[in-house]
């Protein structure tokens, strides 16, 4: 049965008119994007067979739909997911999907950028909560840094270096450089785990100590360095590392 054949309290852009869009589930928010269906199928039976293959889960959706071939305008890397995706719905209908999902990412990015200028670094739950979003959802690692003024305002944040699955490396310049030019009081690291173990490495501890080395000859204190991991986070000043 077509869309236009249901109660109208019962479609999706009908529904979110009349009740907000929090009332409409994710396959319906999806199939609004997705506007029209195909033959034996609505938008909605659209969206919610392209959910089930994503498990139900917005960021496995997300990391679905990111597998998109920037260097030719007609072909896709080989991905299965994403060909399988290709041969369901097609090009047009996963660029409005990827549309809707940068847009919702620009719009977190900007909440997030304007939350900064508000906001004071003095707990490890503190730089979790600034870098989760950035790096939570990484296939590969990244090192970023927080630079503070005295009182723990937040100056700005930067990011480091990236790299493989195992490791993203560390610039000791790079991370000294912005303290000096931003004329920060105190720095906190932060990186990421892909594979959802956030205790440190060697290598974590090690080079956590010769940042701290680093700053220290700039006069600027090292506040604390999180390791990021499926949603957790370990402190290494809370376990006695700084």
């Amino acid at each position: 049965m077509a869309i236009t054949e249901w109660d109208i309290q019962d479609r999706p852009r009908e529904k979110m008119m009349a009740n907000g869009t929090a009332s409409l589930s994710d396959a319906e928010l999806l199939a609004i994007i997705l506007v029209t269906g195909k033959r034996g199928a609505t938008a909605v039976d659209m969206a919610r067979k392209l959910l089930n293959d994503c498990d139900n889960s917005l960021l496995n959706l997300e990391k679905t739909l990111l597998p998109i071939d920037k260097n030719t305008d007609d072909e896709v890397v080989s991905d299965s997911a994403y060909q399988e995706l290709m041969k369901g719905i097609g090009m047009a209908k996963i660029c409005q999907v990827q549309a809707a999902l940068e847009l919702g990412r620009r719009r977190q990015r900007e909440w997030e950028e304007q939350k900064l200028n508000k906001s004071v670094i003095d707990s490890a739950d503190k730089i979790f909560t600034l870098f989760n979003q950035d790096l939570s959802n990484l296939d590969h690692e990244e090192l970023w840094a927080v630079y503070c003024s005295r009182n723990g305002k937040v100056l700005c944040k930067k990011r480091i270096s990236e790299g493989g699955v195992d490791f993203s490396g560390c610039d000791l310049k790079k991370v000294c450089k912005p303290a000096i030019l931003y004329m920060a009081s105190a720095v906190a690291l932060c990186h990421n785990h892909p594979h959802s173990n956030p205790h440190p490495s060697r290598q974590d501890i090690d080079i956590t100590q010769k940042v701290k080395d680093a700053l220290h000859t700039i006069d600027v204190r090292l506040l604390d360095h999180i390791i990021i991991a499926d949603g957790k986070y370990y402190s290494l000043l809370d376990n006695g590392y700084l």
